[in-house]
């Protein structure tokens, strides 16, 4: 659940993601290889969760040229501007959460989320998540969503699995800010910069 301000109500359950880690030890995930679409000046899912070492290809499907970037230290890349029916990836080797954008359309912004675990899964429109295959034992779970702080908490996962989980983020602090170009500077009023 999101908590929002007086008045507003929550549309994008969907974009929260979800993931167990061993309270001790490590675990691997097997990467994978998935996409970010771009259509009608849109990144298309909005959020993407992918194991470390995923490549996420982004595949250009509107009639003209983009360019897509990130300046997050972690994943620090640009793509450079490609034309329509082109795609181009990036390895994701750390864990975080990777704002993407493109360089040409300033409204343009997705989110790639990258664990170091197989327990991970994508609220549904509803809010609903379920992570299936959790061996018994003791985990951190994790909840994040672009528009609220991360969650974590410890959970007992029984033979049986865990059921009823409800947490509730915080969104009543989010406002919406203007990202800079891969330049670092304002987007001009076009919003094309190459």
């Amino acid at each position: 659940m999101l908590q929002e301000k007086a008045g507003e109500k929550t549309t994008d359950y969907g974009n929260t993601v979800v993931w167990l880690e061993p309270a001790s030890g490590t675990v691997r995930a097997n990467p994978v290889r998935t996409q970010v679409g771009m259509s009608e000046r849109t990144f298309t899912p909005h959020v993407r969760v992918v194991p470390v070492g995923s490549t996420v290809e982004y595949p250009n499907q509107d009639p003209f040229t983009h360019n897509v970037f990130s300046t997050t230290p972690g994943a620090l890349f640009d793509l450079g501007a490609y034309a329509s029916g082109t795609s181009k990836g990036y390895q994701f080797r750390k864990t975080g959460a990777y704002p993407t954008y493109c360089n040409i359309h300033a409204k343009m912004a997705a989110y790639v989320v990258v664990v170091n675990t197989p327990w991970y899964a994508q609220a549904a429109a509803d809010g609903r998540w379920q992570v299936t295959n959790v061996p018994a034992g003791k985990y951190r779970l994790t909840i994040w969503h672009e528009r609220a702080p991360q969650v974590t908490t410890e959970v007992d996962v029984p033979a049986g699995g865990l059921s009823g989980i409800e947490t509730t983020l915080d969104a009543r602090g989010y406002r919406v800010v203007a990202h800079k170009n891969k330049f670092g500077r304002d987007y001009t009023n076009a919003g094309v910069v190459y």
